[in-house]
């Protein structure tokens, strides 16, 4: 049996590899260097076995001989630095780390393929990180840098108007190009929010209207077609918030409401989705999938389709200004450099993607604690009779309707893994807890949503504990469906404006009922996590309100 014996060469080597995670990879972020990391390793690897090989056939110098030996000597080289550094880099994450003290599973320790592992199984993250939570607490280190924590105190801390943290390495993701979500300065995201907040003014938002109300018409008529049959609503309403938002963002529309079918936008941005699920954990994956021929080819038709998107929309001004037209005026405004050209471009897709699947989820899970609570229904509409009108103005006066939108939040938040975030160089307080610096943190929503330290009766759906039994709700400041403080969601008011108009639109004119066959585990079980909800298939059968003899329902 052949024993192997280090020389000083191979000792070297691993050394060098010590040395390069804990002078270099240790310190800073650098998933998205990967691909470079990668070329100059390769670089380097190809260089030396080349050199390697002619100093077997030309005569050189004794001692470049000795530097770079034979093929066969580079190659063992190579892998004594791979195991010096990644070697170094398991020791330090299992026993030395700076997290060494939080509780959670060894190999979510070492390497954060296991949290990937697990949300990729159902694509269930939430449930999978609340079990974590369950077996070890509200502090569980799930990867080799990376809490999530499930203490109440913890969303001011980490997401309040003052809190020092700063956007994590998941906002990358989109990189080359950095849409407003992204952003991960302060004061960068801060001057862009001002130019989006153009879009978002009440007088903005009422300027929309119509287009929200055509967008809703086209809805009721699809209900009207299928009135009687399985409709399922998790499709129907993902079509409604996609063409909304591509009409306001781009002033056209794929129509699919109209056309009853998935428009190339639909069917990419899902696709996307799935991969920010996969890469959510693995953000230095990513940058190879964009840099690969062959697998990069959906992306690349995507940022086509985008750009010729805002191509068009710069060429045709609409009457009435949209979404995107304080955005492309300031880039009109701008240098135009190849940066701000990114940034537009982002901006553009974020309109789209961040403006539909949220409100699309949300109102899925409204109907789908509707269909199996007949009684709620009828309390809705008789609330709705009771206003002048269906107009926004008068919707603002139902506050059942808001109750049940925000319970249904609470239960089924459209992110329910929450947001990520790093703390500050010094640390983070949170309670008695301290957080040290560098640190990327994550509130699961969906955990801390149903915490009893902040909600009572957490897994009943109540919606008067936000209207009439207010003690049902002991810490208000738990529920930030629409995140909170610098980065909360700039479409609040919108995605709120579209859901109380749908809601009451469909309770006004229809009862409905749960299709045959469906039960709340198929529809439980079947959506997926992937940043925001993805619905499963939501069938209901719509009827005619029945009218009694006095004209009432």
């Amino acid at each position: 049996m052949t024993v192997w014996c280090p020389t000083v060469h191979d000792l070297a080597s691993v050394g060098s590899g010590v040395a390069a995670h804990v002078f270099v990879f240790r310190c800073g972020e650098w998933d998205m260097a990967a691909p470079k990391i990668f070329v100059f390793y390769e670089t380097v690897l190809v260089a030396a076995l080349a050199a390697s090989y002619f100093s077997t056939v030309y005569p050189i110098p004794s001692l470049l001989l000795s530097i770079l030996g034979t093929p066969q000597g580079v190659l063992r080289a190579a892998a004594c630095h791979a195991v010096g550094l990644y070697s170094s880099m398991l020791i330090y994450r299992a026993w030395l780390h700076r997290l060494r003290a939080y509780p959670g599973p060894f190999l979510a320790r070492l390497t954060n393929f296991y949290i990937t592992a697990r949300s990729v199984r159902k694509l269930h993250l939430y449930e999978e990180v609340r079990q974590l939570h369950a077996r070890y607490g509200d502090y569980v280190r799930i990867g080799p840098s990376e809490l999530s924590i499930a203490d109440p105190q913890a969303v001011k801390a980490i997401y309040g108007s003052h809190s020092p943290v700063t956007k994590g390495p998941w906002y990358n993701l989109l990189e080359p190009r950095v849409p407003l979500f992204m952003a991960r300065d302060k004061q960068e995201h801060a001057r862009r929010r001002k130019v989006w907040d153009q879009g978002f003014t009440t007088k903005a938002i009422q300027g929309y209207d119509p287009r929200i109300t055509k967008a809703i018409y086209s809805l009721l008529a699809a209900v009207e077609r299928h009135k009687g049959q399985p409709f399922d609503l998790a499709r129907w309403f993902a079509y409604l918030a996609f063409d909304i938002m591509e009409d306001l963002a781009f002033n056209k529309s794929a129509d699919m409401l109209g056309r009853g079918e998935d428009g190339y936008v639909f069917k990419t941005i899902r696709a996307d989705m799935y991969n920010i699920a996969f890469f959510s954990h693995l953000p230095w994956l990513l940058p190879f999938l964009k840099r690969t021929p062959i697998l990069n080819k959906n992306y690349r038709k995507f940022l086509d389709w985008i750009q010729i998107l805002i191509d068009e929309r710069a060429q045709k001004e609409p009457a009435q200004p949209d979404i995107f037209s304080p955005i492309l005026a300031a880039f009109r405004q701008s240098a135009q450099t190849p940066r701000d050209r990114l940034n537009l471009h982002g901006d553009a897709q974020l309109i789209v993607i961040a403006g539909s699947d949220s409100v699309a989820a949300a109102l899925t899970h409204v109907f789908f604690e509707l269909a199996w609570d007949p009684a709620l229904v009828a309390r809705l509409q008789a609330e709705l009779d009771a206003l002048p009108s269906l107009e926004h103005q008068h919707l603002l006066a139902a506050p059942l309707l808001d109750a049940v939108i925000y319970e249904t939040m609470r239960l089924h938040p459209p992110v329910p893994s929450g947001t990520q975030r790093v703390t500050p160089p010094e640390g983070l307080r949170i309670g008695e807890r301290w957080v040290p610096g560098g640190t990327i943190v994550q509130v699961p929503s969906y955990t801390v949503f149903r915490d009893p330290r902040a909600f009572a009766y957490p897994e009943e759906f109540i919606p008067e504990r936000w209207t009439t039994r207010p003690e049902l709700v002991r810490d208000r400041s738990v529920f930030i469906p629409f995140n909170a403080g610098p980065y909360a969601c700039i479409g609040k008011r919108l995605a709120m404006l579209e859901m109380r108009r749908v809601i009451a639109e469909l309770l006004s004119r229809y009862d409905l009922a749960v299709a045959p066959g469906q039960t709340k585990d198929m529809f439980l079980d079947g959506k997926q996590d992937t940043f925001t909800t993805v619905s499963a298939p939501l069938p209901v059968i719509f009827q005619d309100r029945v009218k009694t003899a006095g004209g009432e329902c």
